[in-house]
Formats: structure tokens, C-alpha cells, sequence
């Protein structure tokens, strides 16, 4: 599955753009993206606020619903606001939810597994999200694994880049495993991977979906050959920094960020710019 891990537009008070996200998600509707994440990392989640949260999650469904499907990032290093989070996810509408490791606080594999437990008490489906280098904890596979005995976790979001760990989990549990890192998708589709929750996808979405069913048939080398470039670039710097500023390019939003993000340095934004224009794509 090609599932996006869309950025959040904003306007130029700093204000976020419904109007905006409407229209990108309309886009990747009709561009073929299988699933949608929204106020993840990319989406500059930590960013936001709680109502600007739901406001997201309502504008989505509005216009997503039943077209695409649609993944609340509702995951936060505490465990009773994420799961306050995850039942207003629910409310409105939101089909799953994506609940990274909780970070800063460094907690161990039985707070871990407590903290998922207690949100799948929402009964929303969950995709466990694990990202080393964001929160600070690397989950074994034993204990990713025992965290998907939570009837309610239906995937793995794995951005630790480490293929040995993937392999392990991949032979310990049937759950789907998600490649976090476009970078490694094709090596994490030879281990059994399922699909991609990308960050590339927010620019090529009707490119990196021709990949990923490419490379669900063992076919996908080449063309991900073609867009590894554009891959790298878009983490270049800090995520979303770059991403963000090439859906701009593309004349889809403003490149507006919160600080502490920011805008690409120059250098950055020419590498961005020429990658895109490799790949074919009309800029602003």
C-alpha cells in the first residue's frame, strides 16, 4: 500500500490551511494514494494543537471518507493524552490512528506495552510506530512483538532502518510491517514488507504508488532507482522541512513552517528544486 504521511499546510499567519489540505487531499485521491496520515511527524504533529488536531481530523473526513483511507497520528509521549486524542480521532471519523514509542521520557519495553494497551482501550485500529532516532527508544522484537498481540494493532510503522530488527519481527509475527523510510523501501519490500508510509509520496504520489506495485511483484528496482534521488532529497534536512517547501514548488501550498522548523537553507532548495524537475514535474 502507498500510504502518505501528509504535511499540514499553513497560511502566512502561521494559521493551518483547510482549504489547502482539502485540495491536497482531493489530489491524492485522484492520483491513487491508498492512505493518508495526518499530524504525524511530517504533518508537523507536535506543532499543533489539540483543536487544530480535530479541526484536521474533521476537515479530512469531510472529504475523504470512504475514498481514501484515513490514519490520525494521535500518538504523544503521554499516554493519557493520547488516548483523549485517539477518542476524538474516533469521533470523527478517522479509520485508524498511528501511535509512535513515546519519546523523551524513555520509558522500557513493559511501560511501552502499557502505554499502547491503554489506548487500544479506544478500540480504534492502531499502526505502532517506531522511530529510534525520534523518540529515543529501540523496541526489541520480541517486545514489538508482544505489543502486537494488542488485538487492536493492525501494523508496524518501522522508520528504524534496521533490517536485521525488521527481519526478526517479520519472523516472530504475521503483522503487517510499514517501511517509515522511502530510502529503504526497496530492501524492506525484499523482507516482506507490505508497503511504504512515505514522505517522497507528498510530491510524486502517482509515481511512488507505480513503484510500490512494482515492487510488490519483485518489478520495482528500476523505477525506484529513478526516484531514490528525490527521496534523499526531501531529507536533506530535517522533516518535513524539505518536503514541505517542494509541495510548494508545486504550487499546492504555502511553505510556511512553526518554528523551531524553518524553511530549507538555499543550497537545500536548488536540490530540491532541480530533483523535482527530474522527475517531470510542472514547479511554481
Amino acid at each position: 500500500m502507498s500510504i502518505v504521511a501528509l504535511i499540514t499546510p499553513f497560511d502566512n499567519e502561521g494559521k493551518v490551511d483547510l482549504d489547502s489540505l482539502q485540495r491536497l487531499i482531493q489530489w491524492h485521491i485522484e492520483e491513487g494514494t491508498d492512505g493518508l496520515v495526518l499530524c504525524g511527524s511530517t504533518g508537523e504533529g507536535s506543532l499543533l494543537s489539540t483543536e487544530e488536531k480535530c479541526a484536521i481530523f474533521q476537515r479530512a473526513a469531510e472529504v475523504g471518507k470512504g475514498k481514501i483511507s484515513l490514519i490520525a497520528g494521535t500518538g504523544t509521549h503521554q499516554t493519557r493524552e493520547s488516548r483523549a486524542l485517539t477518542e476524538k480521532a474516533k469521533k470523527y471519523g478517522m479509520d485508524s490512528c498511528l501511535i509512535i514509542v513515546p519519546y523523551y521520557l524513555l520509558p522500557t519495553s513493559e511501560g511501552c506495552y502499557q502505554h499502547f494497551a491503554e489506548i487500544a482501550k479506544v478500540d480504534l485500529p492502531m499502526i505502532l510506530y517506531h522511530h529510534p532516532g525520534r523518540t529515543g527508544v529501540k523496541l526489541t522484537s520480541d517486545a514489538t512483538c508482544r505489543i502486537c498481540e494488542i488485538p487492536q494493532v493492525v501494523a508496524i510503522k518501522d522508520a528504524s532502518n534496521d533490517l536485521n530488527l525488521a527481519t526478526e519481527i517479520l519472523t516472530k509475527t504475521k503483522t503487517p510491517l510499514y517501511s517509515g523510510n522511502d530510502s529503504v523501501a526497496l530492501p524492506y519490500f525484499s523482507i516482506g514488507a507490505k508497503g511504504v508510509i512515505s514522505i517522497v509520496g507528498n510530491v510524486i504520489p502517482r509515481q511512488w504508488k507505480e513503484f510500490i506495485e512494482l515492487a510488490q511483484k519483485n518489478r520495482g528496482r528500476e523505477k525506484f532507482f529513478e526516484l531514490y534521488p528525490l527521496c534523499k532529497a526531501m531529507v536533506l534536512e530535517t522533516n518535513p522541512q524539505c518536503v514541505k517547501y517542494g509541495v510548494s514548488l508545486l504550487g499546492k501550498c504555502s511553505s510556511k513552517m512553526r518554528l523551531p522548523l524553518m524553511e530549507p537553507q538555499e543550497e537545500v532548495r536548488e536540490t530540491i528544486r532541480a530533483n523535482l524537475l527530474t522527475a517531470e514535474l510542472a514547479l511554481q
